[in-house]
């Protein structure tokens, strides 16, 4: 394995209150060669001071408000033979590298960690988010490659990377530029593994609204995605999952519907509708029990109320993909 190089880049934006807890575990294993880079994306609460007192590379990109572009500022004064993305609350469990040195050497192109099964905080929403991320990671996803990455951990080639030109600074925030480049990667005959033995704990916290408004935003830019995407590069990357492994999702966001529309035409009086409401709640429990079962066994009383929360989350989806299509129509791509 020798001869191995790692450029760490993590992007950054006010970030201080969780980056201490992010880098150290990273600094801890980089071995000799490797490169510790913090992209700091306009920080004014010390996150560049701090990124310099872990002796990190501090680097801004030339246009503040994107995580692709905070991303390619960084792999732009990498020299490592793989680049490592670490998001700014995400902290890497022990051993973290030579699980990736080990996978590295197997001809794979790109290496994809999953969410711990644990979460931060108290609220429902966190545990949701988390375990959610967690679940679908390790018990929906079926093969050792995937066709999309999520880049809170995610290392690639250094060569493939750039080859590709990077992740798409046209897709401004962070929501979708994982699965653009996930996409271009795959096109182009790269292989993504799935590295499951690599659970890193998300230290976001979410309030019920919180998590709303950003499963909103998100569903919104995976629909612009989908319509602007370029068709000749094959199957989609709307998540790490495939269309099959996520088929609950989506008769679930169909379901939902049908079992509102069952339950208001029964209350009205119309017989027919409780059969609606029956077979969709049906539907509904046959794509999720899998799921409220797990997060019940592992967050308890918190499990609970985080599996109540699936019925909210599909139920944006229908309403968040008509509002994407409206921008579209009226030109709007990104």
């Amino acid at each position: 394995m020798g001869g191995f190089t790692l450029s760490i880049v993590v992007p950054v934006r006010n970030g201080s209150a969780t980056l201490r807890s992010v880098l150290t575990p990273l600094r801890e294993e980089m071995l000799p060669g490797d490169e510790l880079i913090v992209s700091d994306d306009g920080s004014t609460d010390g996150s560049g001071g701090l990124a310099e007192s872990f002796s990190a590379v501090v680097v801004s990109p030339e246009v503040s408000g994107g995580a692709a572009a905070a991303r390619n500022a960084g792999a732009a004064a990498a020299s490592g033979d793989w680049l490592l993305f670490v998001d700014s609350d995400a902290v890497a469990p022990s051993g973290w590298r030579g699980l990736i040195e080990a996978m590295a050497v197997t001809g794979t192109d790109a290496i994809q960690a999953v969410y711990s099964r644990e979460a931060p905080g108290r609220s429902p929403s966190t545990f949701y988010k988390n375990y959610y991320y967690h679940y679908t990671f390790t018990r929906r996803i079926r093969g050792p490659y995937i066709t999309g990455c999520g880049t809170f951990f995610f290392a690639v080639r250094s060569a493939a990377f750039r080859k590709l030109g990077g992740f798409d600074e046209r897709i401004r925030g962070a929501s979708i530029e994982d699965a653009d480049f996930a996409e271009r990667l795959t096109a182009a005959g790269g292989r993504i593994v799935l590295a499951p033995e690599i659970e890193v704990l998300h230290l976001r916290e979410y309030t019920f609204r919180e998590l709303m408004v950003y499963d909103w935003k998100m569903i919104r830019a995976k629909a612009l995605y989908m319509m602007r995407r370029d068709r000749t590069l094959g199957r989609p990357s709307v998540s790490m999952a495939s269309p099959g492994e996520m088929m609950s999702v989506i008769t679930g966001a169909f379901s939902i519907w049908g079992l509102l529309a069952g339950l208001a035409a029964g209350f009205s009086g119309w017989a027919p509708g409780w059969v609606l409401s029956a077979l969709s709640m049906a539907i509904l429990t046959a794509g999720h029990a899998g799921f409220w079962a797990a997060s019940v066994k592992q967050g308890g009383a918190r499990g609970v109320a985080a599996a109540a929360l699936v019925f909210p989350d599909l139920l944006l989806i229908a309403p968040a993909f008509l509002s994407a299509s409206v921008s579209a129509l009226a030109g709007k791509r990104y």
